[in-house]
C-alpha cells in the first residue's frame, strides 16, 4: 500500500509540475523525451564523454607530477596508488547504488513499453511481463547485470577526485531521484497504451539530471584543468 501511495504522490507531483512549466517548453521536453534514438545517443554520449575525460584527467595529473620531478621517473601505476583516497563506505555504497539505479531507470524509461522502441521492449517477452514478478523482473535483470559490472571495477573512480560535501550530497540524492524516475516509468507501464506526458517528462529529467550529477566530478575536474 505504501508503494502505491508513493506512486500516486509522484504522479500528482508530475501533474502539478505540468502546470508550472510553460506550454512551449513542455511540448519541447515531451518531444525530446519521446525520441528514443536521441535519448539513447545522449545517454551513451555522456557516459563516453565521462570515460574519456576521466582518462584525460589522469594523464594531465601524471604530466603535472612528472614535470616536478626534475627529470626523474615516476610510474603511472604508482601515481594512481598515491592519488587514490577512499571517500567513505556510506558514500561508496550510495554511489554504487546510484549507478545501478541509473541503468535501471534508463532501461525502464526506454525499454519497458513499446511506446518508444516498438520492437525492442519488455512487452516482447509476455511470459515475463505478465508473470508473478511483472515489471520487477525487468528491473532485477538490469540490476544484476550492473552488479556484475560493478564487481569487475577494482577501485571506484570517485577515489581519484576531491569531492566536496555538497558534491557528495548531490550524488547521494540521485538515489531517491532515480527511484522517482523508475516509479513514474512503471506507472507509465501500468497505464499503457495510454501515456501521461507530465509523468514521462519528470522521469526523463530525473534520469538525465542524475546522470549529470554522477558524472559531474569528472566534468568539473576537466573544466578546471582547462583554465
Amino acid at each position: 500500500m505504501s508503494g502505491l501511495n508513493e506512486t500516486v504522490a509522484s504522479v500528482q507531483a508530475a501533474d502539478i509540475s505540468s502546470n508550472l512549466v510553460p506550454e512551449g517548453l513542455s511540448n519541447a521536453l515531451a518531444s525530446v523525451s519521446s525520441n528514443g534514438f536521441l535519448g539513447l545517443g545522449l545517454f551513451i554520449l555522456l557516459l563516453a564523454l565521462g570515460a574519456v575525460l576521466h582518462r584525460l584527467n589522469m594523464e594531465r595529473t601524471y604530466r603535472n607530477v612528472a614535470a616536478t620531478t626534475n627529470g626523474g621517473e615516476i610510474a603511472e601505476e604508482e601515481l594512481r596508488e598515491e592519488m587514490f583516497s577512499r571517500q567513505g563506505s556510506n558514500f561508496n555504497a550510495a554511489a554504487i547504488t546510484a549507478w545501478m539505479l541509473l541503468f535501471a531507470a534508463f532501461a525502464y524509461f526506454y525499454f519497458l513499453t513499446p511506446e518508444i522502441f516498438p520492437r525492442h521492449n519488455y512487452y516482447q517477452a509476455p511470459t515475463l511481463s505478465s508473470g508473478p514478478l511483472g515489471f520487477a523482473a525487468f528491473g532485477l535483470v538490469v540490476l544484476l547485470l550492473t552488479l556484475v559490472v560493478a564487481a569487475l571495477i577494482q577501485k571506484e573512480p570517485y577515489g581519484y577526485y576531491e569531492l566536496s560535501r555538497k558534491t557528495k550530497v548531490a550524488i547521494m540524492l540521485t538515489v531517491p531521484l532515480l527511484a522517482v524516475s523508475i516509479s513514474l516509468s512503471v506507472q507509465q507501464g501500468t497505464i499503457f497504451p495510454q501515456v501521461e506526458p507530465a509523468s514521462r517528462i519528470v522521469a526523463f529529467l530525473a534520469l538525465f539530471a542524475s546522470e549529470l550529477a554522477l558524472l559531474w566530478p569528472i566534468f568539473a575536474d576537466a573544466l578546471g584543468g582547462m583554465r
